[in-house]
């Protein structure tokens, strides 16, 4: 065999092993798959992000609910308040 049909053999032997290497690859990791997936995931996220919004929203409002609630027993209990304290056990 002369060179360049010996070069010509070894240039389609590689890319004979690329192909294989490849497609063993795409067989494995599968990344359109995982792609869609991503995408798919994403416009989920999109749709349900106003509903996710919405409990946040009510947390934050329920903490600072629950936040006004004690400030208002500590302003009661008070004994330096002007209406006197020390009456913060007769609900209890």
């Amino acid at each position: 065999m002369s060179a360049p049909a010996t070069a010509i053999s070894n240039y389609f032997k590689n890319m004979a092993s690329f192909g294989r290497i490849t497609h063993s690859y795409f067989r494995r990791r599968n990344p359109v798959a995982k792609a869609v997936v991503n995408f798919l995931t994403s416009i989920y996220n999109l749709l349900s992000l106003k509903k996710r919004l919405k409990s946040m929203q009510y947390q934050v409002q329920l903490t600072q609910y629950r936040m006004h609630q004690m400030e208002k027993m500590m302003n009661e209990a008070n004994p330096y308040n002007s209406q006197g304290g020390f009456h913060i056990n007769k609900y209890r």
